[in-house]
C-alpha cells in the first residue's frame, strides 16, 4: 500500500454522483416546471440529512522529543556521541556529538551537531596516514506518515562543513561524505516514531468523555490523519474526525434539584478542584523554575475563583458545569503543558505529556466547533486524564481533602504559620538569660503563642478596646515579621510589608478574629467562605493552611495571611514598585481580593465602580496606616462625640 504523505488528504467519494446517464425529463409547461422544481426543492431540503462537521486536533510531537528518539534508535554513546561509521581495524572512524533536532526548508528536519572523522592505513596494529576531519554535519529528511501510524525520515540528504562554514566534498570530506550518506539512508530509513499509541490513548479518553449513544461515540471510529507539518516550534500531525450532528430534541422542563441532587453538584466541582491539583502539582515537579511556578499558582489560584463563582451561582438548569471551568483552565494551561514538554529529560514523561496535550486541545476543539457532539466532562473522564499524566499513581487524582498538602506547600514555598519564621531575629534575651540567640528564639515562640491565648475568642467590651488593639497590632507586627525573608527582597520593602499585614487586617476584618452570634462566640466568615481576620477563603487555598485553625486560631489566620501576602508581594507587587514603591502595596492587596491575574486591578481603566471604590478604601487606610495615623479606626469604631 501507498504510504500517505504529508501536506496530503485522502481522495473522498462524492456522494452526488451517480453511475449511467441522466435521461432528460418530459417537456413540461414553463410554469408548472418551476412550481414543481420549487416544491422538489422544498422536500429534498428537508429531508437531506445534515452533513458531518469535522473537527481537527494538532498531535504535536516537539523536536527535543524525536530527538531523543532519534538518539535511542542511532543507539547514542555515553557524552552524547552517535558514530557514524567505524572500520574493523579501527584506523576510520566519524561521530556527530550532541545532535540536536530543527525545522528545515520545504517542510523537511534536519539532525545537525559538530562532527569529526579520521582515516588511516593499518600497519602491524598501528594506522599510519592519519587525516583528520572537523567541521558540522547536517543531515535533512522528509518527515512522512505511513498507513499505520508510524512516522518516517525519508529522503535524507547529508552535507558537510568545515570549521569555517564552507561546504565540502573534496579530498577527505568526499569519502567521509559517502561514508555518513551511506550511514544515512540506511539508518534513518529503518527509524519509525510510533504515533499509534498517543492517537489511541486520545481516542480511549475521548470515548471515556462521552455518553454511549452521544454523537462523538460514534465518531471516534472515523479519527484519522489529515497532515504532518514540520513547523518552527514542533512536527505537528493534524487528526481529523467527523462528529455527526446531534439530534433534535424540545428541551424537557427542568425542575429543582434534590438535596441529593445539590450534593452530587456540589462533589462533582470538588472532584475538577482535586483534578487540578493534581494536575498543578505534577507540572510543577517537571517546571522548578520561578516563572513556571508563579504562572502554575496562578492557575490554581484563578481556577479556584472559578469554581467559587460557580458555587455561588449554584446549579444551572441544562448546564455542565466542568465544561467551562475545563476550557478556562485549558488555555490556561496549555503553554505550560508545553513547555513541560521539553524539561525534566525524561522521554517517557514527555510522551504523556503529548497524550494529554493533545486530548486537551481535541476536547476544547470539539467543543468549540460541535458544542452539541455530546461531551460529558464525567468524573471517570477526567481521572483518566490525569492518570496520563502519572499512570503508576496509586491514589485518586481526583481525591478532594481540606487537610495541608505538603506537596502544594514545597511547591509554591508556601510557609506553614506555625512553622519556624524565615528568619531568626537577634533580639536581646530577657534579662538574665544565658542562652543568647537561641533564647531570642524561646521569646518569639512563646511571644507568638501568648498573643494567640490572649485573642481566643475574645471579643473585647468597650473598656477593652486599647487593649485589644494593641494586641492585634503586636500580633500582625510580628506575622509580618515571621514571613518577610531579608533574602527574597531587599530591606525597602520590610516596613512596606509590615505596614500592607495591618492595611489588609483593617481592610478585611476590622482586625476582628470572631463575632458574637446567637449561638455564641463563633469566627467571623462571609458567605463565599472567606475567614477569620484576613478573610481567607478555605477553596482558594485549600492544601495550604489548615481550615480548622484559620477559623478558630486568630494567630495562625494573621501568619496565613501574612504569608499570601508575602507570596503576591514577591511575585507580583514587586513588579509594580519599581516606578513606585507604594505601588507594590496596592497591587498587591489587588491580587489578594481580586486573584494574582488581577494584580493591576488598582490602575485598570474600565474597572466596574464597586472594585474601584475597594481599591480606593486600601489606598486611604494604607496611606493612614503608614503614617501612623490609623490609630483606633482600625477597628472601624463609630467616631466618638466630642
Amino acid at each position: 500500500m501507498r504510504p500517505w504523505r504529508s501536506g496530503r488528504s485522502l481522495p473522498r467519494p462524492d456522494p452526488s454522483r451517480r453511475a449511467g446517464r441522466r435521461q432528460a425529463p418530459p417537456p413540461r409547461r414553463r410554469g408548472a416546471g418551476r412550481l414543481a422544481l420549487g416544491a422538489l426543492g422544498a422536500v429534498l431540503l428537508l429531508a437531506a440529512p445534515a452533513r458531518a462537521v469535522e473537527v481537527s486536533f494538532p498531535l504535536t510531537i516537539d523536536y527535543e522529543v524525536l530527538r531523543a528518539a532519534l538518539r535511542r534508535h542511532l543507539r547514542e554513546q555515553a557524552g552524547g556521541v552517535l558514530e557514524l561509521w567505524r572500520t574493523a581495524d579501527g584506523c576510520g572512524t566519524f561521530v556527530i556529538r550532541d545532535p540536536v533536532v530543527t525545522p528545515a526548508p520545504l517542510g523537511r528536519i534536519r539532525i545537525s551537531g559538530p562532527g569529526s572523522g579520521r582515516a588511516g592505513i593499518p600497519l602491524f596494529g598501528w594506522c599510519f596516514a592519519n587525516v583528520a576531519w572537523d567541521g558540522l554535519v547536517e543531515i535533512d529528511a522528509r518527515p512522512e506518515l505511513d498507513q499505520s501510524w508510524h512516522l518516517r525520515l525519508r529522503d535524507a540528504d547529508v552535507q558537510l562543513y568545515d570549521a569555517a562554514g564552507a561546504r565540502q566534498r573534496a579530498t577527505v570530506a568526499t569519502r567521509l561524505w559517502t561514508v555518513v550518506r551511506d550511514w544515512s539512508e540506511a539508518e534513518l530509513a529503518s527509524f519509525a516514531f510510533d504515533m499509534g499509541p498517543p492517537v489511541a490513548e486520545v481516542r480511549t479518553l475521548l470515548r471515556s468523555l462521552s455518553a454511549p449513544s452521544s454523537p462523538l461515540a460514534a465518531a471516534l471510529d472515523t479519527l484519522r490523519p489529515v497532515s504532518l507539518t514540520a513547523e518552527p516550534d514542533a512536527l505537528r500531525l493534524r487528526v481529523a474526525l467527523d462528529v455527526p450532528p446531534a439530534p433534535a430534541s424540545p428541551p424537557a422542563p427542568e425542575r429543582a434539584l434534590s438535596a441529593e441532587e445539590l450534593r452530587r453538584w456540589e462533589t462533582i466541582l470538588d472532584q475538577f478542584d482535586g483534578f487540578l491539583a493534581f494536575v498543578v502539582k505534577d507540572l510543577g515537579t517537571v517546571g522548578a523554575d520561578p516563572a513556571t511556578r508563579t504562572e502554575l499558582l496562578d492557575v490554581l489560584v484563578t481556577a479556584r475563583r472559578d469554581v467559587l463563582a460557580v458555587l455561588g451561582r449554584g446549579p444551572e438548569p441544562g448546564v455542565d458545569p466542568i465544561r467551562p471551568l475545563f476550557l478556562r483552565l485549558w488555555e490556561r494551561i496549555r503553554t505550560t503543558v508545553r513547555r513541560a514538554i521539553t524539561q525534566g529529560g525524561d522521554d517517557s514523561r514527555a510522551l504523556r505529556y503529548v497524550v494529554f496535550l493533545a486530548a486537551g486541545d481535541a476536547l476544547a476543539a470539539i467543543d468549540t466547533v460541535a458544542p452539541a457532539a455530546g461531551l460529558d466532562f464525567s468524573a471517570d473522564g477526567l481521572r483518566r486524564l490525569a492518570r496520563t499524566l502519572a499512570p503508576a499513581y496509586a491514589g485518586d487524582p481526583l481525591e478532594y481533602s481540606d487537610a495541608p498538602d505538603p506537596r502544594l506547600q514545597e511547591l509554591f514555598r508556601f510557609r506553614d504559620p506555625d512553622a519556624p519564621p524565615r528568619r531568626i531575629r537577634r533580639r536581646p534575651p530577657s534579662p538574665g538569660s544565658w542562652l543568647g540567640p537561641r533564647a531570642a528564639f524561646a521569646q518569639e515562640v512563646d511571644e507568638w503563642r501568648e498573643l494567640n491565648d490572649r485573642l481566643d475568642r475574645w471579643i473585647p467590651r468597650s473598656d477593652q478596646l486599647p487593649e485589644y488593639r494593641d494586641v492585634v497590632a503586636r500580633l500582625l507586627t510580628l506575622a509580618a515579621e515571621r514571613s518577610f525573608d531579608p533574602e527574597g527582597l531587599d530591606g525597602r520593602y520590610e516596613e512596606l510589608f509590615r505596614d500592607l499585614v495591618q492595611t489588609v487586617a483593617w481592610q478585611e476584618s476590622c482586625w476582628r478574629q470572631f463575632i458574637l452570634t446567637r449561638a455564641g462566640i463563633a469566627p467571623l466568615q462571609s458567605a463565599t467562605g472567606d475567614v477569620g481576620m484576613m478573610q481567607i477563603n478555605l477553596r482558594v487555598w485549600r492544601g495550604f493552611f489548615s481550615p480548622v485553625k484559620l477559623r478558630w486560631n486568630a494567630a495562625y489566620n494573621a501568619g496565613a495571611g501574612a504569608e499570601i501576602l508575602w507570596q503576591l508581594l514577591v511575585r507580583y507587587g514587586t513588579r509594580e514598585g519599581r516606578p513606585r514603591l507604594e505601588n507594590a502595596a496596592r497591587a498587591t492587596y489587588s491580587a489578594y481580593h481580586g486573584g494574582p491575574a488581577r494584580y493591576r486591578r488598582y490602575r485598570t481603566p474600565g474597572v466596574p465602580e464597586a472594585l474601584q471604590a475597594i481599591d480606593r478604601a486600601f489606598w486611604e487606610k494604607y496611606q493612614l496606616v503608614s503614617a501612623g495615623q490609623a490609630r483606633d479606626r482600625v477597628l472601624c469604631l463609630p467616631p466618638r462625640a466630642s
